[in-house]
């Protein structure tokens, strides 16, 4: 059911109007403003810790008079837009997110907005206060995320909302949903900036579930080459997801899984290290690990410790040894990986980890794991494990395979 708000102002005017395209500027009463308006279409959240919004709120609690000349006003997509008889009064029609739609409400001008309510809440005096708004009518998804695009200038918007915003990450989305299906379990991902209801830790972005599936790319990064393509040591996020990106991160996806669980277990494997009776006193001797802080995963797995994002991304890039060139695995994933994994954590990371604290460097991210040979250590690891299934593999096969002895009686 689409729902009514109702802005009141000294001043509505039907500025353009071409086909379905209405457009229309209102000088609107902050007082009586209704903050309620959905941000849906907004390309991030509003961040109430931003020198942006706390200069808004600023501005409107100092001086109100003045407020409509010092802000950029709020922008709002809408479906219908009818002015009152009055012409005191524009009612605008929006159609709700719960209900597919995605590009109707606020979509420049959320910190405003978030500002107006806040300065209600403190009981300040609005009645001189006035607000530009402006209305658009007839605008479809991608037409209102370009208007979103273009008016977010107020402050830098990430690249990674941008991406959002053109939809490029909706097949992402899809894919993640279906795994939710699958194990009936919720990921937290935030896909643009200040997302609500998704925790802070950079292992909850989709910067880094986007990083976990490049460190998998079997084909791009062939860990038998020689050059800058033999590691993903510099994980780059494109700016634009262009057809040959999705391509690629399409045929990604299904690992994607398997990489989560990688780390996972990879934090299950520190966690035990650092809570080990028998190593007590050593929960301070790995590089970049404090046990003062929390960790936190996508799949809401948490942990009792702090660590760099980027702290299981060589690992599971060492797994790359186990895919074929089509990105599937060449032995079932569950019989390798446990014992793959303790083997990198124990002979390589934790070695490491210990080596770097020892010298004094506590950050990893821009020394141990920017050098080339860290990440072919673990590579290597990787595939000597892989050679001793192979053996493995072949003796147990010849095994069944040999024909009964003969007994002479």
């Amino acid at each position: 059911m689409p729902k009514t708000f109702i802005i009141k102002g000294e001043s509505i005017s039907n500025l353009l109007s071409q086909g379905s395209h209405i457009y229309i500027v209102v000088t609107a009463r902050v007082e009586d403003f209704p903050t309620d308006i959905p941000l849906t279409p907004n390309v991030r959240e509003p961040n109430k810790k931003s020198s942006t919004y706390k200069e808004i709120l600023n501005s409107l609690v100092s001086e109100p008079k003045a407020f409509f000349n010092r802000n950029n006003g709020i922008k709002i997509s809408a479906k219908k837009a009818t002015q009152s008889a009055s012409g005191k009064e524009l009612h605008i029609e929006i159609l709700q997110d719960s209900e597919g739609y995605t590009h109707f409400g606020v979509y420049d001008g959320g910190h405003t907005l978030t500002a107006i309510n806040a300065a209600k809440n403190l009981g300040i005096d609005l009645k001189e206060a006035r607000v530009k708004v402006e209305v658009t009518c007839g605008l479809n998804e991608e037409e209102v995320a370009v208007c979103a695009l273009a008016a977010n200038t107020t402050s830098p918007v990430d690249v990674r909302s941008r991406i959002n915003a053109r939809g490029e990450y909706d097949h992402i989305k899809r894919f993640i949903s279906k795994i939710e299906s699958l194990e009936n379990k919720k990921y937290k991902i935030s896909y643009y900036q200040n997302q609500s209801g998704v925790p802070s830790d950079r292992r909850c972005s989709i910067n880094h579930i986007y990083k976990m599936l490049i460190c998998l790319d079997r084909v791009k990064y062939d860990y038998s080459s020689s050059g800058k393509l033999q590691h993903p040591t510099s994980l780059q996020i494109p700016k634009v997801l262009n057809a040959t990106e999705l391509e690629r991160i399409n045929r990604l996806l299904p690992l994607l899984p398997q990489a989560l669980e990688i780390e996972r277990e990879l934090y299950k494997l520190i966690e035990k290290y650092l809570t080990n009776p028998g190593n007590k006193g050593n929960n301070d001797t790995l590089a970049s690990i404090s046990t003062s802080g929390n960790t936190i995963l996508a799949d809401g797995s948490a942990f009792g410790f702090r660590a760099p994002a980027v702290l299981s991304l060589p690992a599971i890039a060492a797994y790359r040894a186990f895919l074929d060139s089509d990105y599937n695995w060449i032995f079932p994933f569950e019989e390798f990986s446990p014992r793959l994994l303790k083997k990198l954590w124990s002979d390589k990371l934790l070695v490491a980890l210990k080596k770097e604290k020892a010298k004094g460097n506590n950050a990893i991210a821009t020394t141990l794991y920017r050098r080339v040979q860290f990440w072919s250590d673990l590579c290597t690891t990787s595939l000597e494990e892989k050679s001793r299934i192979f053996e493995e593999k072949t003796r147990s096969t010849k095994k069944s395979s040999s024909p009964p002895k003969l007994t002479l009686v």
